[in-house]
């Protein structure tokens, strides 16, 4: 099998860039979803007359034009502040009421309004209606019941209308959009172009990366010495690829060279041991990398030595002779030091010398004791006797 670094990069690329591209392709679509709702749907009414209709319908949001419009003199209150203004006008024989912002009602009186539309939502309000009917009603001094039904209970109503989520929903499709074509141009020239991937600014450090990246490629190619999984050593170069990155490492740069062994625990399992490869300089280099196999690490730092491929069973034969040696010193640290035959029988017989010594003691001090016992008893017999 043929490998490459530029194969490499265009892997890892659509590792990272598929998920991306998933997700937001599904966000664009939930968007595009969202916006065929009724409540983000606008509308356009070309005749004042089709409210019911539009209402009826479920096409609340419309776009419409309202000429002729004049000032209720009532206003919607909140918080004590003026916040939209009624405004009504005549449609045969039926007065429409229009709720305007503040903004929107001083544009309308400048005339800024009367050729433009506006976007409104169509609302049913039947006690506002019928509020204005009976205020007007007391203000012209005639009875309410003159008025009655002269309201239309369906109201255009700015306030209501839900510019803000619309404009949000707009500008997060029209964001998505862009980012996913953004990206897809990126993957395109990064595919075609392996020195434009982004995980291929590791290299600049060596210097030019298109140049860095062909000669990557040469050395996969024509001196590959070790590849397995992830890791692959070339003549010059150490390189262990990741999903998330690749790290490339320069082996001429490489001073120090260390394994060490830890355990790790994975999840609730039994720990187990992780093999640490260290490669540093004096400089600003220093690289790690972790293995879950030992041969793959004993590899790795045979073909970084540059030591012959034909030694190579030499060489393995050579560690675990070294690892049997230092595991049979470490036995006999802990056993006791063997005393030789020699040594042994003087200490034995020094042993006996010092027994037979303290036996001729002990019977010396019996004999004496018993010649003391006898002179005592003869003393006592005598005193008797006389």
């Amino acid at each position: 099998m043929q490998y490459s670094f530029s194969k490499l990069l265009r892997k890892n690329l659509l590792y990272l860039a598929f998920p991306v591209v998933l997700v937001l392709s599904v966000l664009l679509l939930l968007l595009q979803q969202v916006a065929r709702l009724e409540t983000f749907q606008t509308g356009t009414m070309e005749d004042t007359a089709e409210v019911k209709e539009f209402f009826n319908s479920g096409q609340r949001n419309v776009s419409v034009i309202l000429p002729g419009l004049k000032s209720t003199g009532f206003s919607q209150m909140e918080n004590d502040k003026e916040r939209a203004e009624y405004f009504y006008r005549m449609e045969g024989k039926e007065m429409q009421l229009v709720l305007l912002k503040k903004s929107t009602a001083n544009e309308y009186r400048r005339g800024e309004l009367e050729k433009r539309p506006i976007h409104v939502r169509i609302v049913k309000d039947e006690v506002a209606a019928r509020h204005i009917e009976r205020e007007y009603a007391n203000t012209l001094g005639i009875s309410g019941e003159s008025m009655d039904g002269i309201c239309s209970v369906y109201i255009f109503d700015e306030t209501e209308y839900p510019l803000m989520r619309i404009r949000i929903l707009r500008i997060s499709s029209i964001s998505i959009a862009i980012l996913l074509a953004l990206l897809m141009i990126y993957v395109i020239l990064a595919t075609a172009f392996p020195a434009l991937n982004h995980e291929a600014r590791v290299l600049k450090r060596y210097g030019n990366v298109g140049r860095i990246v062909r000669r990557l490629d040469r050395e996969m190619e024509k001196k590959l010495k070790f590849h397995q999984d992830n890791v692959t050593v070339t003549e010059n170069y150490l390189i262990v690829s990741y999903i998330s990155h690749i790290d490339v490492v320069q082996i001429d740069d490489i001073k120090y060279l260390s394994k060490h062994v830890e355990k790790r625990k994975r999840g609730l399992g039994r720990p187990i041991h992780v093999y640490r490869l260290t490669a540093s300089n004096a400089d600003d280099l220093y690289f790690e990398a972790d293995f879950f196999d030992e041969e793959t690490v004993n590899d790795v730092i045979y073909f970084m030595r540059g030591e012959p491929l034909l030694e190579y069973e030499e060489y393995v034969q050579k560690e675990r002779e070294e690892e049997e040696n230092e595991m049979a010193e470490k036995l006999r640290e802990q056993e006791p030091e063997a005393v030789p035959a020699a040594e042994a029988e003087e200490l034995n017989e020094l042993f006996e010398e010092e027994q037979e010594e303290e036996q001729a003691e002990v019977a010396e001090d019996k004999t004496e004791e018993n010649k003391e016992n006898n002179s005592e008893e003869n003393t006592e017999d005598n005193k008797e006797a006389e």
